[in-house]
Protein backbone atom coordinates (compact mmCIF):
# COMPACT_ATOMS: atom_id res chain seq x y z
CA UNK A 1 0.00 0.00 0.00
CA UNK A 2 1.01 3.31 -1.05
CA UNK A 3 0.87 4.84 2.79
CA UNK A 4 3.30 1.99 3.93
CA UNK A 5 6.63 2.85 1.57
CA UNK A 6 8.52 5.94 3.11
CA UNK A 7 8.16 9.23 1.44
CA UNK A 8 8.52 12.72 2.75
CA UNK A 9 5.85 12.14 5.40
CA UNK A 10 7.63 9.36 6.77
CA UNK A 11 10.84 10.74 7.02
CA UNK A 12 9.68 13.76 8.66
CA UNK A 13 8.03 11.73 11.01
CA UNK A 14 11.26 9.58 11.45
CA UNK A 15 12.95 12.71 11.96
CA UNK A 16 10.49 14.85 14.50
CA UNK A 17 10.47 11.01 17.01
CA UNK A 18 14.11 10.87 16.81
CA UNK A 19 14.24 15.00 17.64
CA UNK A 20 11.61 15.74 19.44
CA UNK A 21 10.35 12.20 21.33
CA UNK A 22 7.92 9.61 20.16
CA UNK A 23 4.99 10.65 22.09
CA UNK A 24 5.57 13.85 20.26
CA UNK A 25 4.84 13.41 17.35
CA UNK A 26 1.05 13.58 17.26
CA UNK A 27 1.11 16.76 15.92
CA UNK A 28 2.99 15.67 12.85
CA UNK A 29 0.92 12.44 12.07
CA UNK A 30 -2.27 15.28 12.71
CA UNK A 31 -1.18 17.54 10.03
CA UNK A 32 -0.07 14.75 7.53
CA UNK A 33 -3.49 13.34 8.13
CA UNK A 34 -5.46 16.96 8.25
CA UNK A 35 -3.71 17.42 4.45
CA UNK A 36 -5.05 14.04 3.74
CA UNK A 37 -8.80 14.75 5.09
CA UNK A 38 -8.51 17.65 1.97
CA UNK A 39 -7.28 15.51 -0.29
CA UNK A 40 -9.92 12.85 -0.14
CA UNK A 41 -12.34 15.71 0.07
CA UNK A 42 -10.61 17.13 -3.30
CA UNK A 43 -10.54 13.69 -4.72
CA UNK A 44 -14.35 13.34 -4.07
CA UNK A 45 -15.22 16.71 -5.27
CA UNK A 46 -13.19 15.94 -8.13
CA UNK A 47 -10.27 18.29 -8.04
CA UNK A 48 -7.69 15.55 -9.85
CA UNK A 49 -10.03 16.97 -12.92
CA UNK A 50 -9.37 20.63 -12.80
CA UNK A 51 -5.82 20.02 -12.09
CA UNK A 52 -5.28 18.46 -15.22
CA UNK A 53 -7.65 20.24 -17.09
CA UNK A 54 -4.78 23.68 -16.06
CA UNK A 55 -1.44 22.05 -16.45
CA UNK A 56 0.42 25.65 -15.52
CA UNK A 57 -1.30 25.54 -12.45
CA UNK A 58 -0.42 21.74 -11.57
CA UNK A 59 3.36 22.52 -12.38
CA UNK A 60 3.37 25.57 -10.61
CA UNK A 61 2.14 23.84 -7.06
CA UNK A 62 4.30 20.71 -7.97
CA UNK A 63 7.32 23.01 -8.01
CA UNK A 64 6.54 25.13 -4.99
CA UNK A 65 6.10 21.77 -3.61
CA UNK A 66 9.51 20.90 -4.53
CA UNK A 67 11.30 24.14 -3.11
CA UNK A 68 9.90 23.37 0.04
CA UNK A 69 11.39 19.78 0.36
CA UNK A 70 14.43 21.08 -0.49
CA UNK A 71 14.32 24.02 1.92
CA UNK A 72 13.69 21.01 4.65
CA UNK A 73 16.63 19.18 3.34
CA UNK A 74 19.10 22.01 3.87
CA UNK A 75 17.71 22.77 7.23
CA UNK A 76 17.96 18.75 8.44
CA UNK A 77 21.48 18.81 6.42
CA UNK A 78 22.27 21.93 8.73
CA UNK A 79 20.81 19.84 12.30
CA UNK A 80 23.00 17.27 11.16
CA UNK A 81 26.75 19.15 10.45
CA UNK A 82 26.12 21.62 13.62
CA UNK A 83 25.60 17.96 15.80
CA UNK A 84 28.68 17.14 14.01
CA UNK A 85 30.72 19.82 15.24
CA UNK A 86 29.11 19.66 18.65
CA UNK A 87 27.03 22.47 18.59
CA UNK A 88 24.27 22.04 21.72
CA UNK A 89 20.71 22.09 20.95
CA UNK A 90 20.34 23.59 24.32
CA UNK A 91 16.30 24.08 25.01
CA UNK A 92 14.15 23.45 21.96
CA UNK A 93 13.51 26.15 19.58
CA UNK A 94 10.10 28.16 18.98
CA UNK A 95 10.39 26.30 15.89
CA UNK A 96 9.79 22.49 17.94
CA UNK A 97 6.99 23.65 18.96
CA UNK A 98 3.49 21.62 18.39
CA UNK A 99 1.69 24.00 15.84
CA UNK A 100 5.24 24.45 14.29
CA UNK A 101 5.32 20.48 13.70
CA UNK A 102 1.95 20.32 12.77
CA UNK A 103 1.88 23.01 10.32
CA UNK A 104 5.29 21.36 8.79
CA UNK A 105 4.22 18.32 8.04
CA UNK A 106 0.66 19.82 6.74
CA UNK A 107 2.67 21.45 4.14
CA UNK A 108 5.04 18.13 3.10
CA UNK A 109 1.92 16.31 2.44
CA UNK A 110 1.23 18.89 0.59
CA UNK A 111 4.18 18.77 -1.73
CA UNK A 112 2.79 15.11 -2.57
CA UNK A 113 -0.30 15.95 -5.33
CA UNK A 114 0.10 12.67 -6.64
CA UNK A 115 -2.42 11.51 -3.66
CA UNK A 116 -5.05 13.61 -4.84
CA UNK A 117 -4.98 11.21 -8.00
CA UNK A 118 -4.41 7.97 -6.13
CA UNK A 119 -7.50 8.99 -3.80
CA UNK A 120 -9.38 10.25 -7.16
CA UNK A 121 -8.96 6.75 -8.58
CA UNK A 122 -9.45 4.57 -5.37
CA UNK A 123 -12.38 5.86 -3.66
CA UNK A 124 -14.92 5.97 -6.44
CA UNK A 125 -13.95 1.77 -6.50
CA UNK A 126 -15.58 1.61 -3.03
CA UNK A 127 -18.80 4.17 -3.39
CA UNK A 128 -21.56 2.97 -3.90
CA UNK A 129 -23.72 5.40 -5.95
CA UNK A 130 -26.88 4.56 -4.89
CA UNK A 131 -26.57 5.11 -1.48
CA UNK A 132 -25.77 8.18 0.65
CA UNK A 133 -21.92 9.12 -0.64
CA UNK A 134 -21.68 11.40 3.24
CA UNK A 135 -21.64 7.94 5.30
CA UNK A 136 -19.06 6.18 3.26
CA UNK A 137 -16.73 8.91 2.84
CA UNK A 138 -16.80 9.18 6.91
CA UNK A 139 -15.67 5.14 6.95
CA UNK A 140 -13.35 5.18 4.04
CA UNK A 141 -11.78 8.15 5.43
CA UNK A 142 -11.62 6.73 8.83
CA UNK A 143 -9.85 3.27 7.79
CA UNK A 144 -7.10 5.89 5.85
CA UNK A 145 -6.82 7.79 9.03
CA UNK A 146 -6.19 4.47 11.01
CA UNK A 147 -3.71 2.84 8.30
CA UNK A 148 -1.79 5.86 7.78
CA UNK A 149 -1.60 7.08 11.65
CA UNK A 150 -0.54 3.38 12.79
CA UNK A 151 1.78 3.25 9.88
CA UNK A 152 3.74 6.31 10.60
CA UNK A 153 3.67 5.54 14.37
CA UNK A 154 5.17 2.12 13.34
CA UNK A 155 7.88 4.19 11.79
CA UNK A 156 8.34 6.89 14.73
CA UNK A 157 8.56 4.09 17.25
CA UNK A 158 11.05 1.58 15.26
CA UNK A 159 12.79 4.97 14.57
CA UNK A 160 13.09 5.23 18.31
CA UNK A 161 13.72 1.87 18.84
CA UNK A 162 16.72 1.99 16.60
CA UNK A 163 17.82 4.71 18.52
CA UNK A 164 17.91 3.36 21.93
CA UNK A 165 20.48 0.31 20.29
CA UNK A 166 22.88 2.92 18.68
CA UNK A 167 23.13 5.24 20.72
CA UNK A 168 21.12 9.00 21.18
CA UNK A 169 23.74 11.48 19.59
CA UNK A 170 25.08 9.67 16.68
CA UNK A 171 22.34 7.94 15.08
CA UNK A 172 20.05 11.24 15.09
CA UNK A 173 23.11 12.71 13.36
CA UNK A 174 22.88 10.34 10.62
CA UNK A 175 19.30 10.21 10.29
CA UNK A 176 19.43 14.08 9.89
CA UNK A 177 21.54 13.62 7.03
CA UNK A 178 20.24 10.75 5.50
CA UNK A 179 16.85 13.04 6.56
CA UNK A 180 18.22 15.73 4.79
CA UNK A 181 19.53 13.77 1.12
CA UNK A 182 16.02 12.09 1.00
CA UNK A 183 13.97 15.27 0.93
CA UNK A 184 16.41 16.94 -1.35
CA UNK A 185 16.12 13.90 -3.51
CA UNK A 186 12.52 13.83 -3.81
CA UNK A 187 12.47 17.76 -4.41
CA UNK A 188 14.72 17.18 -6.91
CA UNK A 189 12.53 14.40 -8.11
CA UNK A 190 9.25 15.92 -8.37
CA UNK A 191 11.34 19.32 -10.04
CA UNK A 192 12.52 17.37 -13.02
CA UNK A 193 9.46 15.44 -13.31
CA UNK A 194 7.90 18.76 -13.88
CA UNK A 195 10.37 20.35 -16.48
CA UNK A 196 10.58 16.63 -18.09
CA UNK A 197 6.65 17.18 -18.71
CA UNK A 198 7.48 21.17 -19.81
Amino acid sequence: MASVSPGPNVILVIDHSLSFGLWRIAPTILGNISLLFLVALAAAMGVSAILLAMPALYDGLRLTGAAYLGFLGVKALLRAWRSREGVSAGAPAPEAGPLRRYLQAFFVSATNLQSVFFLAALFPNFVHRDQPLAPQFVVLFSVLILVVGSVHFAYGLSAGLVQSRFGNRRFRQAVQAGSGIALLGFGAVVASSVFRRG
